[in-house]
């Protein structure tokens, strides 16, 4: 009996043993892992927690959102009909509501959408959402009230929902800035692509001072050669498509085409509106451009100062409806921009543009993959001073005054033979060059932009192109010796990495 007793105990105290040996790490794997649950547990309610804070704060800004945006618009009412008081509701605009509003913005604030063809804003500018339509169908909508319209303002959309977002906040920023702006520039979104992209429609369509569009593809285009993107050919029909609803339909006398890509200068419809008048009673004139191809940072200086140029800059610019109508009867299947920096389209007429851009593109990705951006786009220096325009005195771009002032300039001018002769002078100095094989070598050194386009450098007018460098203003300009390079306008010779023509040796 006893014996038994003393096997049991035994037996148990080497069970006892056994279960130690054999799960002992199992136990303080086992605790290990309860503390660990233990501890997500807590994260998690902290996480809830941060996440019911943060749809609390994003309440708060949706509501604050939607009271400045109501806000906005009784204003624009009340100045509608209350024009003594105008100075003042714009002074307060200016400096209470967008210097408090922070990163709201007051006039970048998106909206509900509503049905399709409905008006959506109160006040001079009426905002809706036209039907599709195709650019050689019937109008999407018929003639609009123009009365006080400087020049409609359209904004080339196509996929990219969050530069859009980034584009429309700099664009309302601008336009909201001044309330007579809503009458004298009404906004535009118009996209492309079929089908179109839901996204982008929706950021699109989501402002209530900006109407939309939509451009229609029937048939999908042919290309002339196989290595070419069809990108190119869309976009041409794109630009037709808003050139022909705009001036064909709603009838208004000017243009401003812009991308969804850019940022915009705070001086930017001041810039369009001052130099209005000039393109309309200059026949020398084809343009107003907010762009300079050679507006990088290191090569520009003077915000006031405006050029004349042979080379079409596109990328933010005003035309007027009469170009048009000389133009549509001609208008290319594809490389549009191209088509208008021909001789044969431009016939002798320049556009005016800036030293410094009055837009700033920050789209990387686009139909041309991002060429050139880190070296000429990305460095592109965008104004920040708000320059009063309307108060400049813009004659010395008229005719032959301009010509004048540009011959005693090259006369009086330093000549220099390299980038570091320039360097080393303050003032005006002078390059000369004998072709267009030995302007890309010397414009090579200073690291500016070398395409030309049917014999026409960037930025040139009669061959002159201007920047500033260290202290000193360079021009390229034809020497005596000159030589046209030679040109086969109608010549298709290849397609580019990009999918682009070159003809002869101009891209």
């Amino acid at each position: 009996m006893r014996a038994g007793v003393v096997l049991l105990i035994v037996g148990a105290v080497l069970l006892v043993l056994l279960q130690v040996v054999l799960f002992g790490d199992y136990n303080r794997e086992l605790r290990g892992l309860s503390e660990h649950v233990h501890r997500t547990e807590g994260l998690r309610n902290q996480l809830q927690q941060a996440l019911e804070g943060h749809a609390n704060l994003s309440k708060l800004y949706s509501d604050l959102d939607q009271r400045l945006g109501a806000a906005y618009d009784r204003i624009a009412e009340e100045q509608a009909g209350a024009s003594a008081t105008e100075a003042a509701l714009r002074a307060k605009l200016r400096g209470g509501f967008r210097q408090s509003g922070g990163g709201l913005g007051l006039g970048a604030a998106p909206h509900r959408k509503t049905d399709a063809g409905a008006q959506r804003s109160t006040g001079a500018a009426k905002a809706h959402i036209y039907p599709s339509g195709h650019e050689d169908e019937e109008c999407v909508g018929g003639a609009l009230d123009t009365t006080g319209v400087i020049a409609a303002v359209v904004s080339v959309v196509f996929n990219r929902p969050d530069y859009l977002k980034r584009h429309a906040a700099s664009l309302l920023a601008v336009h909201g800035s001044d309330l007579t702006y809503r009458q004298k520039f009404p906004l535009f979104f118009s996209q492309d692509g079929t089908p179109v992209h839901i996204g982008t429609q929706e950021v699109a369509q989501s402002y209530e001072q900006i109407s939309y569009l939509h451009h229609l593809e029937r048939v999908a285009p042919v290309v002339r050669q196989r290595q070419e993107k069809i990108e190119y050919y869309r976009i041409a029909a794109h630009y037709r498509f808003i050139l022909r609803t705009m001036f064909d339909c709603f009838r208004y006398s000017r243009l401003i085409i812009l991308e969804e890509d850019m940022d915009l200068a705070p001086d930017f419809f001041s810039f369009f509106e001052a130099l209005t008048p000039r393109l309309d009673r200059d026949p020398t004139l084809m343009c107003i451009s907010s762009w300079n191809d050679h507006g990088q940072d290191k090569f520009v200086r003077d915000a006031r100062q405006l050029y004349r140029s042979d080379f079409f800059p596109g990328l933010g610019w005003m035309l007027r409806n009469e170009l048009w109508q000389e133009l549509k009867g001609g208008w290319p299947g594809s490389y549009w921009d191209d088509w208008l920096r021909q001789n044969g389209t431009r016939k002798g007429r320049q556009c005016i543009r800036p030293e410094v851009c009055r837009n700033y593109n920050f789209g990387r990705d686009g139909s041309s993959k991002g060429m050139f951006f880190s070296q000429f786009l990305e460095p592109i220096r965008l104004n920040t001073e708000n320059v009063d325009w309307l108060r400049e005195d813009l004659s010395y771009l008229e005719l032959p005054r301009y010509d004048d002032d540009m011959a005693a300039t090259l006369a009086a001018a330093k000549e220099v033979g390299s980038a570091q002769e320039a360097e080393a002078v303050a003032g005006d100095v002078v390059l000369r060059y004998d072709s267009q094989e030995h302007y890309e070598r010397v414009a090579a050194s200073f690291g500016m932009l070398l395409e030309w386009r049917d014999g026409v450098p960037r930025g040139a007018y009669k061959g002159v192109v201007s920047i500033r460098w260290g202290n000193a203003r360079v021009f390229f300009a034809p020497s005596s010796n000159y030589v046209d390079p030679e040109l086969h306008p109608e010549e298709y010779v290849n397609v580019d990495a990009n999918g682009a023509i070159m003809r002869g040796r101009s891209l």
